[in-house]
């Protein structure tokens, strides 16, 4: 999304048509996503069979963080749940209600009102006692297109790989996959103090390709996670910085073909209003570099 747009949006979100375009955006998105499973039943693509299922319920965690969207913290766990039964779902809340879901495959985490990204994540990882970990948002799905599965073969296939992004397909923009892969190529991390232990745009295979930047939405080693970690003193956006302080650590790779759906709500101005509370981050992150250097 091009600045200018990003600025008519964030005006907008700030008037009083907000709450008529939120209901609008998520209209739009309910019928995008019922039209997409029609595609994906007559395309014949199906969820993971038992011996996929097993494996990821043996090996993995899923992680996120829930801010007060309870029913996408919720409509996410269910999702999972049904294209992985019986996989360890644990969810970092710092909401002001603190969110409740009953069942015995997840855990939830309440921290302090919001505490930020970061801190639950590094919250959520010390609970994590599977040898691989999935990361993602509160405002994505998977879809049969998503198929962790696999990723966590290719990781068990290859031992020089520590991580693996799938792309975000958002809606109700509907950005072709390719498109949303091109800002990861363009990612090589030559600002790092580090440099990238496989060279940039390094194909491993026919779909997944190094890069020194992935999509926030991944599998990876959990040692390898922990190891990097996440700045606490970071409320909202170290997304950037955790990769900067992977590089020459972490091999990410990005895989070209497989996605989740990503329903953002841009007109939700109560969430908004916390989500673009990041001033302190960008002083904090300037501040850290130019210590660094």
């Amino acid at each position: 999304m091009n600045q200018r747009i990003k600025s008519i949006i964030k005006k907008l979100s700030k008037t009083r048509i907000a709450f008529i375009l939120s209901i609008i955006n998520n209209i739009l998105v309910f019928v995008q996503i019922i039209f997409l499973k029609i595609i994906w039943i007559f395309s014949g693509n199906k969820k993971p069979d038992s011996k996929e299922v097993q494996l990821v319920c043996e090996q993995v965690t899923f992680i996120y963080k829930s801010f007060e969207r309870q029913k996408m913290a919720k409509r996410l766990y269910r999702n999972i749940q049904s294209y992985y039964p019986g996989v360890k779902v644990i969810i970092a809340d710092d909401s002001a209600k603190p969110l409740k879901i009953t069942d015995e495959y997840v855990e939830v985490i309440q921290l302090t009102f919001n505490s930020g990204l970061s801190a639950g994540l590094n919250r959520a990882l010390q609970h994590v006692t599977t040898p691989f970990v999935i990361r993602l948002d509160d405002d994505e799905l998977l879809t049969p297109h998503t198929r962790f599965h696999k990723q966590l073969d290719f990781l068990l296939k290859h031992n020089e790989v520590d991580l693996v992004g799938v792309l975000p397909f958002d809606l109700p923009k509907c950005k072709s996959i390719r498109k949303a892969a091109q800002p990861y190529f363009e990612q090589s991390m030559k600002e790092a103090p580090e440099k990238l232990m496989i060279p940039h745009m390094t194909k491993i295979d026919d779909t997944h390709v190094v890069v020194g930047k992935t999509t926030n939405i991944f599998i990876t080693r959990t040692d390898k996670i922990r190891e990097v970690g996440y700045d606490d003193n970071i409320r909202m956006i170290d997304h950037h910085e955790f990769f900067y302080r992977a590089a020459g650590r972490i091999v990410s790779c990005l895989d070209t073909e497989c996605y989740v759906i990503h329903y953002h709500n841009w007109f939700d101005r109560h969430y908004q209003r916390y989500r673009s509370d990041y001033k302190k981050d960008l002083q904090y992150i300037w501040m850290k570099r130019n210590l660094q250097k």
